[in-house]
């Protein structure tokens, strides 16, 4: 995946600058950076489980991002760390949850709604 978070110093920065959204599924930190684009990072603790556990959560993850932020704001970095409750969730409630972050945080962006409009 292109655009993600490598570094220990870009994840401490979100954790200690940026907005916190907490759901039961996860907990979302955004910070603006400075670029044109979005840039991700997932943390997945060993207490979730062993190896397959932690790649299961963090292919959900991946996955929610991709459907929600679709439509977020660009130019931030997201932190996505995730809680045990993930790995036992319907899909479509993580995506239902990430969404309701996203707005949460103001990072819903209202230019690319679908919705009717006066021509």
């Amino acid at each position: 995946m292109k655009n993600t978070i490598k570094e220990n110093r870009e994840f401490v920065y979100a954790y200690r600058k940026g907005d916190k959204e907490v759901s039961p599924y996860f907990v979302l930190y955004c910070v603006k950076n400075n670029s044109q684009y979005n840039k991700l990072g997932i943390t997945v603790s060993k207490a979730i489980g062993k190896a397959h556990s932690r790649n299961r959560a963090k292919r959900i993850i991946r996955e929610a991002y991709r459907n929600s932020f679709s439509q977020a704001k660009k130019g931030y970095n997201v932190v996505i760390v995730a809680r045990e409750r993930i790995l036992d969730a319907p899909f479509e409630k993580v995506c239902l949850q990430m969404t309701n972050a996203l707005k949460k945080l103001e990072l819903f962006d209202k230019t690319t709604d679908t919705g009717d409009r006066d021509a």
